[in-house]
C-alpha cells in the first residue's frame, strides 16, 4: 500500500516518555512508505514534540491545534464542541486513510475520538490501560465511564504483552499490536569513573529512585515507609532520588524524619541519567503502575539491578526475585543480595538479549503495519 495519508493527534502539552518513543518509532513509518504524507496536529507549547517530528523530515507536516487535554475529559469533553469541530473539520480537509491517537492514556484525546466518524479507520497509541479499581482508585464511575473509549479504537498499538491485556480487561474490541518500547544503549561507564564525575562517595552503597517524582503512581509513599520501617538496618546504604515533581516534599520530610539513620540526597533532573545509573549499586522503582518505563530498559541494558513491585510490567520483564512487596519484603537483606555479586550475575543472566538492534527493528516494523487498514503483515519478520 502506498499513497495513502496518515493524520496523527495528539492534546498533551507535556513531553515525557510516551512521546519520546513516539519519535522512535516513526522512522520505520517513514522507510515503511504506506503514507506519502503524515500530518501531525499537536498543542502549540509542545515545543520539544514539534522539534522532534521537525528533526525527522520526509513526509512529515506539522499542523499545531491549540486544544489541549482538560480535567474530568471523559465526563466534560462531550461538551467541548469547538474541540470537537475542530476535529471533524481536519477529518475533512485532510481526508485521511488512517487516524493516530497519541495517547497518554484513554483520557487523552477524548473529543476527537468521539468526534472522528465510525467509518475512518483509528488507532489508539497508549502506554498503559489500567481500569481505576486496579490503581486503588474508586473504579465503578470512573471504568464505566471509559468503557466506551476503549471501544472506539479499530486497532491498539501497546508497548508489552501486559498492555495488551489491560486493554481487553478495560473494554477495549480492537486488536492490540505489540511493539516493543526500546532505548539506545546508555555509553558504558565505570562506577568509579561515574561516582567521581558526580561527586559521590567511591565506599558507599548507592540505591537510586530515577525519573518523575509522583508519589502515587511511582510509589514514593510506599517507598518512604518501607524506608522507614527499615531505617535502623539501612544506614550502610546511600539513597539517592535524581527527578522532579510534586513527590519532592515527601522525600524531604524523610529525609528530615529520619536523619542520623538514612542517608537521603535529591538531585534536580539531570542530563546525566547514565551517569547516576552506572554509579548506582540498585534501582529502585516501587511503582503501583506503569506502561513499560524507559527507565527500566536503560538499566537493564547497563545491567544495573533493580528492586521493583510486584505489578504486572515487572513480572513481564524482571526476574521474579527482583519484584517484591514493599510493604512487607525484608528490604534490607533483599537490597543487600540483588546488588551483591551473586545478585548482580542473576539478573545480568535473566535480562541478556532483552535490547538490540533487532528489538527497535521489528518494534518499527510492527508499529508501522498497525497504521495500516487492514490484516498485518510485518515484511522481513517471523
Amino acid at each position: 500500500m502506498s499513497g495513502g495519508r496518515l493524520l496523527m493527534l495528539h492534546d498533551s502539552p507535556q513531553f515525557g516518555g510516551h512521546e519520546l518513543m513516539l519519535l522512535n518509532l516513526l522512522p520505520g513509518v517513514i522507510e515503511a512508505g504506506h503514507f506519502d504524507e503524515i500530518i501531525a496536529c499537536f498543542p502549540e507549547g509542545n515545543r520539544r514534540l514539534a522539534d522532534g517530528l521537525a528533526a525527522l523530515g520526509g513526509p512529515i507536516r506539522l499542523k499545531p491545534w491549540n486544544f489541549e487535554k482538560r480535567w474530568a475529559e471523559p465526563y466534560l469533553g462531550y461538551l467541548r464542541r469547538d474541540y470537537a469541530r475542530a476535529a471533524r473539520r481536519i477529518i475533512a480537509e485532510e481526508q485521511p486513510t488512517s487516524t493516530l491517537l497519541v495517547q497518554g492514556r484513554i483520557e487523552n484525546l477524548v473529543v476527537p475520538m468521539l468526534a472522528i466518524p465510525r467509518d475512518r479507520f483509528v488507532v489508539s497509541y497508549v502506554p498503559m490501560a489500567h481500569r481505576l479499581a486496579d490503581i486503588g482508585r474508586n473504579g465503578w464511575v470512573g471504568d464505566t465511564a471509559r468503557r466506551p473509549l476503549y471501544r472506539r479504537p479499530d486497532r491498539f498499538i501497546v508497548p508489552s504483552r501486559s498492555v495488551a491485556r489491560q486493554i481487553v480487561a478495560a473494554g477495549g474490541r480492537g486488536e492490540a499490536v505489540v511493539a516493543d518500547n526500546f532505548v539506545n544503549v546508555p555509553p558504558r561507564v565505570d562506577q568509579s569513573d561515574a561516582r567521581r564525575a558526580l561527586d559521590l562517595p567511591e565506599g558507599r552503597k548507592i540505591a537510586l529512585f530515577l525519573g518523575r517524582l509522583d508519589v502515587t503512581q511511582k510509589g514514593l509513599d510506599i517507598l518512604a515507609d518501607a524506608l522507614r520501617r527499615n531505617s535502623a538496618h539501612l544506614g550502610d546504604w546511600l539513597f539517592l532520588f535524581v527527578g522532579d515533581g510534586e513527590g519532592r516534599g515527601t522525600i524531604d520530610a524523610l529525609a528530615q524524619d529520619e536523619a542520623g539513620r538514612l542517608d537521603i540526597r535529591t538531585v534536580p533532573w539531570t542530563d546525566k541519567a547514565h551517569l547516576y545509573l552506572a554509579a548506582a549499586d540498585l534501582l529502585l522503582m516501587p511503582s503501583r503502575w506503569e506502561g513499560v518505563p524507559l527507565v527500566m530498559l536503560e538499566a537493564m541494558a547497563c545491567e544495573l539491578p533493580i528492586l521493583a513491585s510486584d505489578i504486572d510490567v515487572f513480572r513481564e520483564y524482571l526476574p521474579a526475585e527482583n519484584c517484591v512487596d514493599f510493604t512487607a519484603a525484608d528490604m534490607p537483606a533483599r537490597m543487600e543480595w540483588l546488588a551483591g555479586p551473586e545478585g548482580r550475575a542473576c539478573f545480568a543472566r535473566a535480562v541478556s538479549g532483552r535490547g538490540g538492534e533487532s528489538v527497535r527493528e521489528r518494534a518499527r516494523a510492527c508499529f508501522a503495519a498497525a497504521l495500516v487498514p487492514g490484516a498485518i503483515q510485518i515484511e522481513g519478520h517471523a
